[in-house]
């Protein structure tokens, strides 16, 4: 098969899984659906299905229901892979699914359409230095922000998260909006169209910034993480305000999980624990999973730093209304209280 063809198939399974950026709003189907209960006294409901996607920042996840974090607190997670954070709230909505992952402008998002009353239970990630870039081709003449105006720019479909990402990072670096051309596409279109020439630039997350690095030579040629954006809250689980009042020990014992599992993540030594489960879950190959730049992996549910997502969502007419995040917060519950008696 042809490198290209090789890249091209990569790509698009990438962008499948990174649809986090992608959608306003691992890996396969792990397990099969079960409603029963094993009727464990520890938690309310002990088979949970959990909505995720194929993302970098879902290590931490995957860490605690392999590690066996989940089952310690009296769970048993089944994790229900999806390709946009859309899916993702439908299943929720529908009762497929009890918890979902998303990025907290899905969140926002769907509590500003008030199609559901949506709680956030857990914390999954920030942005870390590097983790996202303004990607050139190899040899691009860009050099300061404002060569964008006049440009072609890629980024995903208005209002989502990528969008407005690098729309607030220009507008901080003094770049007239209505003057560059924006087009509005997945990461694996915005690859193959940068690699020939057809994009001037691009919004792209790990792990495409280094496979398009590796695969082409493309630049990251600024990092829009900085200023006001600098280590902006990315993404948390959050489930509805129904399944929380009725199933409160199965969400603090989720959250505890959480809780112990992100923290060993942020800590460990990432080619022996994250690294293989990149490779394992959002499918990146083995020699490019450890030059990714991973996000910083949270734990600590904080409403002023989650509050600056909702505050940015409203001064870009991505949500209609202010969201106060404190309403939407179930505290984590970080007792060590095992599902063992």
């Amino acid at each position: 098969m042809r490198p290209s063809l090789r890249r091209g198939r990569r790509l698009t399974a990438l962008a499948a899984g990174l649809a986090v950026f992608a959608s306003i709003s691992g890996c396969g189907l792990l397990g099969g659906s079960d409603d029963e209960d094993s009727g464990n006294a520890q938690v309310e409901k002990s088979k949970i299905n959990v909505s995720i996607q194929g993302t970098i920042d879902l290590a931490a996840f995957h860490l605690a229901n392999e590690k066996g974090y989940f089952s310690d607190e009296g769970l048993e997670v089944n994790p229900v892979l999806v390709d946009s954070a859309d899916k993702g709230f439908a299943k929720l909505q529908s009762g497929e699914a009890d918890i979902i992952y998303s990025g907290y402008t899905g969140f926002f998002a769907e509590q500003d359409k008030g199609s559901m009353d949506l709680k956030l239970i857990a914390d999954a990630s920030s942005a870390a230095p590097k983790s996202n870039a303004i990607m050139v081709p190899k040899n691009s003449q860009l050099e300061d922000p404002k060569d964008l105006e006049g440009k072609k720019v890629g980024v995903t479909p208005e209002g989502t998260l990528a969008d407005i990402l690098t729309k607030a990072w220009a507008e901080t670096n003094d770049v007239d909006l209505e003057k560059v051309n924006w087009q509005h596409m997945g990461f694996g279109d915005m690859a193959a169209l940068l690699e020939k020439g057809d994009l001037d630039a691009a919004f792209m997350p790990d792990p495409f910034i280094a496979m398009n690095q590796q695969n082409f030579g493309a630049e990251a040629r600024w990092d829009p993480m900085t200023g006001p954006l600098k280590d902006l809250p990315m993404a948390g689980y959050g489930t509805t305000a129904e399944f929380a009042k009725e199933n409160p020990k199965t969400v603090a014992a989720f959250q505890r999980a959480m809780v112990k599992a992100s923290d060993e993540a942020e800590t460990a030594d990432r080619t022996k624990v994250i690294d293989p489960l990149l490779v394992e879950h959002a499918k990146i190959e083995k020699d490019l999973a450890p030059l990714t730049t991973l996000l910083t992996f949270e734990s600590s549910l904080d409403p002023e730093r989650i509050q600056r997502v909702p505050d940015l969502m409203l001064e870009r007419d991505a949500i209609s209304k202010k969201i106060d995040v404190k309403d939407m917060i179930i505290a984590p519950d970080t007792s060590d209280d095992s599902a063992s008696e």
